[in-house]
């Protein structure tokens, strides 16, 4: 018979191996990623911020020397299409897993990936094919260039193409804005350091050949890669239902993943949660753990940043986030907005304005004066990480969910600081 766990413990337990906790804050941005999972890329500044969640002392420069010096993380297009954070060394898992689900991305650009001919200003025409190696030939000699300098050295890159071949009522794009990011796709280029910093989205390109001449895409086998990276999944993540890892890869066929779980079989073990239905899986070498509880200390809080990987990780949130307040949470898409945790449950959500150097926390429900002053204080933390000078934070609430619209309007509080305690929480 599975062992059976509380909701509570696994997610105090998950919360803890996530690297969110005081005690189980990381040093290493590679350690982080190899034991949290992939990290969303998208906008520029998740991952930093995902990172800073889980690190002691984390600065930006650690990231950079990864991705750019080091070379041991890689940001590359996989689970749904997303940009995501990952080890080089699994990269070429990730790249066979997701090479089907990307292929929906690659037929969207129709003509654009066939031997057909795009007409340019000066009536003269190219394939897609032909520019696509003249790309590659130019990264080869200048290294990592923008999409605009690559377009300067090869001006075909700016030829207008339809968004959409199949609505052309939805406008033009630039080819080399849709050429490049495909040869992403395709495993010839990677995304290497941004113009601008670490907040910018200008980023370079170049190819994978050169920046990672170690990265062999095409000899892992797909079974192989997707043993590996279901196996990578379930120890950040477990306990998993099949259906959590479907999700998490965008839509794997169930057969596939069950066939994963069946070679893995000698790794992991059965389990349930209470009031949950069906099985979970874990690593065998993690039930001890989950069985003994997370290293004793008091409740803690962090703020995960939008479109962090944790809560977008399962699904269902259920366990985590109550359902009354998913909408608050998830937007149409199942986008996660910035979370606010306690002890491993979501308790609100949060936003930040960099040019107000405003950070707004919104909680669903009333808060203990402790949370208050323990939110407020990761509120300061995150501000001094961000170098704001004259940080605003809002602290409040959501109305209740029976207010109408005319009094839907939120109670906020300003930042108090810790050494003063409040009489009350919101109100």
């Amino acid at each position: 018979m599975p062992i059976r766990f509380s909701p509570e413990q696994v997610n105090r337990y998950t919360f803890y191996k996530q690297f969110l906790t005081p005690e189980a804050k990381g040093a290493d941005p590679l350690a982080v990623v190899k034991a949290v999972g992939p990290l969303r890329a998208t906008p520029p500044t998740t991952p930093y911020l995902s990172l800073w969640a889980r690190m002691r002392r984390f600065s930006c420069q650690q990231l950079e020397e990864a991705m750019y010096q080091d070379r041991s993380l890689v940001r590359i297009p996989c689970m749904h299409a997303k940009l995501y954070i990952v080890p080089v060394e699994d990269l070429a898992a990730y790249y066979q897993v997701s090479k089907p689900l990307l292929s929906h991305v690659l037929e969207s650009l129709g003509s654009l990936l066939n031997d057909a001919a795009v007409s340019w200003l000066d009536g003269q025409s190219f394939t897609v094919r032909e520019l696509v190696q003249r790309v590659l030939e130019v990264m080869s000699t200048r290294g990592p260039c923008t999409i605009d300098e690559l377009a300067k050295l090869l001006p075909e890159l700016n030829a207008r193409v339809f968004h959409d071949p199949e609505h052309p009522e939805e406008g033009y794009s630039r080819l080399g804005t849709r050429l490049i990011p495909a040869m992403c796709a395709q495993g010839l280029l990677v995304r290497a350091r941004p113009r601008g910093g670490w907040r910018s989205d200008l980023y370079t390109y170049v190819t994978l050949s050169s920046w990672l001449p170690q990265v062999k895409l095409a000899e892992m086998p797909f079974e192989e890669a997707l043993r590996r990276v279901v196996a990578r999944y379930v120890a950040a993540f477990g306990p998993v239902t099949i259906g959590d890892i479907s999700h998490w890869f965008g839509g794997l066929a169930r057969r596939q993943i069950a066939s994963a779980l069946m070679a893995l079989r000698g790794q992991l073990v059965r389990v349930q949660i209470a009031g949950s239905q069906g099985d979970y899986y874990m690593l065998k070498e993690q039930v001890a753990e989950l069985l003994d509880g997370v290293p004793e200390g008091d409740p803690s809080v962090c703020l995960l940043p939008p479109r962090d990987s944790y809560p977008m990780a399962y699904s269902s949130s259920e366990r985590f986030l109550p359902h009354p307040y998913q909408d608050r949470v998830f937007d149409r898409v199942g986008e996660a907005a910035g979370t606010v945790w306690w002890d491993g449950t979501v308790i609100g959500t949060w936003s930040l304005q960099f040019k107000e150097e405003r950070i707004a926390v919104r909680f669903f429900d009333k808060v203990d004066p402790d949370v208050l002053a323990l939110v407020g204080e990761e509120a300061q933390r995150l501000g001094d990480f961000l170098n704001f000078s004259e940080l605003d934070i809002e602290l409040g609430h959501y109305p209740e969910p029976t207010t109408s619209e005319d009094e839907g309007l939120l109670a906020i509080l300003p930042y108090i600081d810790p050494q003063v305690q409040p009489s009350d929480g919101v109100r």
